[in-house]
């Protein structure tokens, strides 16, 4: 019986109607929440269901709102949705507890469902060439007999492949929705899920669980109630365990370790099921972990340090390929006469120091170079080049850097082409394997912004590069460590068995520069900064305010330099009301360029526009992570799917469909993690007491050094004296130092002196 009490607080009808299945169509969607996947739906459907339900008719359709997770919203969808009947202060519902998502029959579902993006290669007409020519037969065709769509005018052999492993990937997703949507995974990472462990998805999640927790972005938070949910998983049992030591790892990793001590291993693993409502044992984990150890192999153990594999074959390599490059180096050459002879067709002159390095560059097979802006860094380099040509003109150089816009920075000071570490190394989009491999062919290689190369991809380079080149790394040492696990490139300044030349006198502007002055007081630890055109600093009580002051900053450093392109905000962290990277982005939007009802392309919160400066988050086509650009259009393609180009400063232009805006970003405001190996003329900087965690010494240096012309500080005296004081980098768990000084001393090569 159906029934409401007196406060309209929700009422169920009986067991039988409750969980009849309903079978119906997607009409459209009232309310999703991204965060937790909270979904309110109309859908209709020809079913019997209480006349309250009943909110609309669509000829003999009856409509009907459904709350749940997740809940299917592709029109071209047929779903049979379980659950209860319920009524409160919104009317009448379903509250779904599940749902199975069926292919449709008719003709009008069939040409929807074919192009609705789904199927790749597929647009409206050749949906409706399928449709016409198969009918009701066309998916038992397109799955039994794909070879049949070349009679399809316009339907080519590539074009068929395309779309049979489109097809067939839509199936299993339809699955792995079906079965995931219960416990609240989104249908992206429903698709995550799917490219990672392929036509074995639905059968690896009902074996394991646990092994979501190898899918980017599901840690093991994520996963815990959901393979307890599916299936009922003990405190202790095994899969979970070795779960949870591995997210432990993860987590340390984010740190930017390479290991942890066993013991750090089980307290942490203690902790997290304290978290979790949970207790489980100290020798079960320590169990698991030995099995982890001994029989998956999957850990691998240093004396009492835990590794993931990974991480330690990636450290002794890196150690061992360094120690080969030393060992069987290029011949040592004498460059003073031509260091003399560049000197004057240059017009300069070189201090000492600089001196120094151009020599170590051709004396030995492995030289590093470090100093902050302004150190003549470049100078350095341009002037390695010229020799270089001079004393090998037979030998080819290879200038690389880890980001997109470092590389062109490069390019743009020393006048040679220069590339991605990646791209040298032939990484692949998602920057995990390697697409060819093959050593790289050229003579001397000058990595730019080493601070920035993790362990992994400092591995990889110094695997790649052949016995007898010259390695010449570049970098600014106080400035932040790789976001990835390691820090190699004070690892390799501090084993003190490499020629390391640190450039330490100023020659930008002469020595005038406030930044450059005040970069030097911040890394000695002094407060009293000095302040004046090219470096401001303006107080702030909130972060309401600060948010205001940036804005009124932004306006009028972009009217100034008459470019606003030229001001870059940065903030230490991602998301925080008002001050946050997001919270700016949204802001600087609506001031910068507001909707003027032009056509757009959404991504969950952010909404992009013809006019936005844009960031790549990714390595991928001709377009690095890092690159900065602006969207030039945005139009419907003639499969009438909205796509939006981006045209960056070189020239370039990309273009990018729905699927692709989740390595797409605004730039008014970025991270100052993400401003590494980039240059902009104004920098303004938020610092606040909200920041408390990222007000450090070397998030300070970073942020102002990427200014060239001015930086403009927003916020509190004593945040700023807080960042200042707080040389907190933070010890990193590797030990790469100590492998290269074992590895030398079990040799016979001659470190440097």
């Amino acid at each position: 019986m159906i029934h409401t009490n007196e406060y309209g607080q929700k009422s169920r009808i009986g067991r039988l109607a409750e969980h009849m299945p309903v079978s119906c169509k997607p009409v459209r969607r009232l309310f999703y929440k991204e965060s937790t996947g909270y979904t309110v739906m109309i859908y209709k459907t020809s079913d019997e269901i209480p006349a309250q339900a009943v909110c609309d008719r669509d000829g003999r359709m009856k409509c009907f709102k459904a709350v749940g997770t997740q809940l299917p919203d592709t029109e071209e969808f047929l779903v049979d949705l379980t659950g209860e009947w319920t009524s409160n202060r919104y009317g009448w519902q379903m509250e779904v507890a599940g749902f199975e998502i069926y292919l449709p029959k008719n003709r009008e579902g069939i040409i929807g469902y074919l192009s609705s993006g789904l199927i790749k290669g597929v647009g409206p007409v050749i949906a409706v060439r399928i449709a016409d020519m198969f009918g009701e037969d066309t998916f038992r065709v397109m799955q039994e007999e794909p070879e049949k769509l070349l009679q399809i005018r316009g339907i080519t052999p590539g074009k068929l492949e395309e779309i049979r492993t489109s097809f067939a990937e839509s199936g299993r997703i339809r699955e792995l929705m079906s079965y995931l949507a219960p416990y609240k995974v989104t249908p992206n990472k429903v698709r995550k899920i799917q490219d990672h462990f392929g036509t074995k998805a639905l059968a690896v999640l009902k074996e394991n669980p646990y092994r979501l927790t190898e899918v980017p972005g599901m840690g093991f938070l994520t996963v815990d109630p959901i393979a307890r949910s599916i299936q009922g998983f003990a405190e202790n049992d095994p899969f979970r365990l070795c779960a949870a030591i591995r997210h432990v790892l993860k987590t340390a990793e984010a740190e930017g370790h390479l290991y942890l001590g066993a013991g750090e291993v089980v307290q942490r693993c203690l902790a997290l099921f304290k978290n979790l409502g949970t207790c489980v044992p100290e020798p079960e984990i320590k169990r698991a972990g030995n099995r982890m150890i001994l029989k998956e192999g999957s850990l691998l153990a240093e004396g009492s340090n835990i590794y993931l594999k990974e991480h330690l074959l990636e450290e002794k390599s890196a150690a061992q390929d360094l120690l080969r490059l030393m060992r069987e180096g290029c011949a040592s050459v004498d460059v003073r006469s031509q260091l003399l002879t560049a000197q004057e067709m240059d017009g300069i002159s070189l201090g000492e120091k600089q001196k120094k390095a151009v020599v170590n560059a051709f004396q030995y097979p492995v030289s590093l170079i470090t100093g902050g802006p302004g150190r003549g860094k470049t100078t350095v380099l341009r002037t390695i080049l010229r020799i270089f040509k001079a004393v090998c003109p037979q030998q080819d150089v290879l200038l690389c850097a880890p980001t997109g816009r470092a590389a062109r920075r490069m390019m743009e000071s020393t006048g040679q082409a220069a590339m991605t570490i990646h791209r040298a190394l032939y990484l692949s989009e998602e920057e995990q394997e390697i697409t060819q491999i093959e050593p790289i062919q050229e003579d001397m290689v000058i990595v730019d912004e080493t601070t920035m190369v993790d362990m992994k991809l400092a591995a990889t380079l110094f695997s790649r590069l052949k016995s007898g080149c010259r390695l010449i790394l570049v970098g600014d040492s106080d400035q932040l460590p790789s976001v990835g696990p390691g820090n190699v490139f004070k690892e390799l300044i501090d084993s003190g068995q490499l020629p390391v030349t640190v450039l330490d006198v100023s020659y930008r502007q002469a020595g005038e520069s406030l930044i450059i002055a005040n970069a030097d007081l911040i890394n000695a630890g002094k407060t009293r900064l000095r302040f004046g055109c090219d470096f401001s600093f303006v107080h702030a009580d909130s972060p309401q305010e600060a948010a205001e002051v940036i804005l009124k900053l932004y306006r009028e450093m972009a009217a100034r330099m008459n470019d606003p392109d030229a001001v870059q905000v940065l903030s230490p962290v991602k998301k925080q009301p008002y001050v946050g990277v997001a919270a700016l982005n949204r802001a600087l939007q609506e001031m910068v360029n507001p909707d003027q009802g032009g056509m757009k392309m959404e991504h969950g919160e952010t909404v992009f526009r013809v006019g936005d400066k844009v960031m790549q988050t990714k390595n991928k086509d001709e377009v690095s992570n890092g690159d900065i650009g602006t969207v030039e259009d945005i139009w419907l393609s003639e499969e009438n799917r909205p796509e939006l180009s981006v045209r960056y400063p070189d020239g370039r232009s990309q273009t990018y469909r729905q699927e692709d805006l989740e390595i797409l970003s605004h730039a008014y405001a970025i991270t100052v993690h993400k401003s590494q190996g980039s240059e902009y003329p104004v920098v303004i900087l938020p610092i606040l007491p909200s920041f408390y965690k990222m007000l450090k010494r070397n998030v300070l240096y970073t942020a102002i050094t990427r200014a060239s012309k001015a930086v403009c500080l927003v916020g509190s005296t004593s945040s700023l004296i807080q960042a200042i004081h707080k040389d907190d980098v933070g010890k990193r768990n590797t030990k790469l130092a100590e492998r290269i000084c074992r590895e030398l001393r079990s040799s016979e090569y001659a470190p440097a002196a």
